[in-house]
């Protein structure tokens, strides 16, 4: 933090911005290694996207915040379990029968639009 206050860069940056980061570090700092490293990946990966897709995976935050309760659980959990698809196997699991019993096409879509950014997860034994 304190490397980070001394950088003139930080110093140009309003208040509210130097907050927000601030407030970032302190969370990366609490995490443990795995889940700095799962942060840091979907960083990577969400930097790779046209500014468009970047945009559709934000709007698909929104969306997904927007559902009732019950099915932003339904959504979470799905996008855990699909966590540990492989990514290039990730559509052909959401387009399952499991998947269009349980959850609406603007579901699927938010589910198909978050998991885009989401490293590969290896799955427990």
């Amino acid at each position: 933090e304190r490397q980070l206050k001394a950088d003139p860069s930080f110093n140009r940056l309003n208040s509210g911005t130097q907050q927000r980061l601030l407030q970032q570090l302190h969370q990366m700092n609490a995490m443990s290694p795995e889940q700095q490293q799962r942060r840091a990946a979907r960083v990577e990966m969400l930097e790779r996207l046209t500014p468009q897709e970047r945009m559709q995976v934000n709007m698909s935050q929104k969306r997904w915040a927007a559902l009732p309760y019950d099915r932003q659980q339904m959504v979470r959990h799905a996008f855990h379990d699909l966590g540990s698809v492989p990514p290039d196997q990730r559509q052909t699991v959401l387009n399952s029968s499991r998947y269009l019993g349980a959850f609406s096409p603007e579901e699927r879509e938010i589910l198909s639009d978050l998991l885009r950014v989401e490293p590969y997860r290896q799955p427990m034994p």
